[in-house]
Formats: C-alpha cells, structure tokens, sequence
C-alpha cells in the first residue's frame, strides 16, 4: 500500500502581538530612561571596587579635565518647584549675588532672556565676567547652541573666550573664587533637598578622568574644604573582575 501524501501548507506566524509588545517596551524605556547631559570634555574615570551608585537627582557634579578646567552640572527634582530649569535660574540669581558683593565696583547682572538660555543648559563654566556673551549665543538658534559647546570645550578658535569656572590653588573663604562661589550659591539656591544632600555628602560628587593629576583633584577638594564642603564623592568606574 503507497504512502498517504500529506498536502504541504505554508506556515504563517501572526507577529502583531509581538510588535504590540515591541512598541510598548520602546515607549517605556523612552520615558524612563534618564539622558546624560553633553559634557564639554570627555572624562574616563579611574576603575575601582565601589559599587554604591550616586544620587540621581539633587547632586552637583564637578568636571575636571585633566588640565586642571572645572565646568559644573547638576540634576536635580523632578517636582515642578525645583526643576533642573527652575534651579539653574536660581543658581544663577544667588551666584551672581554673592559675586556682586565682592565687585561692588563691577557688578554683574543677566536680564530674563539670559536667565532662560542659562536654564536649559547641560554643563556650565565660563567666568561669571563672560557669562552674559555666552547665553546671548542661543539667541542665534542652533548655530548658538553649536558655538556655545565650541565655547565650553575650547575649540572656538577665540583666545579671548575663556572656558572653565575660575578655580586657584591660594584661595581662603574670605575671598572665594568663582568655583567656590557656585558651590556655596548651590547651598544657599534654596532647594532644602540639595542642601542636605550636600550636607550628607551626597550632593557634590567629582569627576575626573583618570589621567588627571592628584596635584589638580586636590586643588578642587581644598577648594571645597575651604568652604566647609567636607563631604563629596569621587565618580569611579566598576573595576573589571579580572583586573
């Protein structure tokens, strides 16, 4: 008796519940996901065994590159008061209060567009003498926005343009320098969550890469140490099991 031949018949996989899935994932990681800010040098921290993970939110993190240049960024509530806009600005109001009082002479003030175009920015560090020139950059739209990063990473081929937040090796906490003077106007911003984080040491968290001189990463701890900020965190990377 001959075999009974089975009619062959093409195999057809619904894949609409898995795309469903797909774009539901994709949507979900797109809200969550927590965007780092375009720094103005790249840094490569040193490996260790650390695995406590910094705050996400209400920290101050110190860039420094291994020319000893300092730039600032910060994260911080994610509640409508505090926003990172709405703290940047009043950053900006106090640092510029607490400079004024030491150059009566030569103020400095920034009018509401500034404070806007200072809002929205990632790393920030240039002397508080060229802030104004800087923000006035964004008014040129994403021209501006390219010369301000030109700017802050020092390739804007302008010798007059200086990029990185004034720092010194002699400083005392009777005449602060302008790194100190943004770190104490973070404290006194108003926001009590960052005050106490950096209180706790938890809200000023130092980045260097790790070709960065120990000569130039201890300036900034005596920079801050001289205004009583004794407690900071130094970023590292997870050393590799087998280093």
């Amino acid at each position: 008796m001959g075999r009974v031949k089975i009619a062959r018949k093409s195999t057809f996989i619904d894949m609409t519940a898995m795309s469903d899935v797909t774009v539901l994932l994709l949507t979900f990681f797109m809200l969550t996901s927590t965007f780092l800010s375009k720094e103005p040098t790249t840094v490569i921290t040193p490996a260790s065994v650390s695995t406590e993970k910094v705050q996400e939110t209400n920290v101050l993190q110190v860039l420094v590159s291994p020319k000893g240049q300092v730039w600032l960024t910060m994260n911080n509530d994610t509640s409508a008061q505090w926003s990172n806009a709405n703290m940047r600005v009043a950053l900006l109001d106090q640092v510029t209060e607490i400079y004024n009082q030491s150059h009566k002479s030569n103020p400095v003030s920034f009018n509401a567009q500034q404070k806007q175009a200072f809002s929205k920015l990632g790393a920030f560090g240039v002397p508080l003498r060229q802030m104004g020139e800087f923000l006035n950059l964004a008014d040129e739209g994403q021209e501006g926005l390219t010369k301000m990063d030109e700017w802050l990473a020092g390739e804007d081929g302008n010798p007059n343009h200086i990029t990185g937040i004034p720092i010194s090796k002699e400083n005392s906490e009777d005449n602060l320098n302008e790194f100190q003077m943004w770190i104490k106007a973070a404290r006194q911003a108003g926001n009590d969550n960052l005050s106490q984080a950096m209180k706790d040491g938890m809200g000023v968290a130092i980045k260097a890469d790790q070709n960065t001189s120990f000569e130039v990463v201890h300036m900034v701890m005596d920079n801050l140490q001289t205004i009583k900020q004794n407690k900071f965190t130094l970023l590292t990377a997870l050393k590799a099991g087998g280093e």
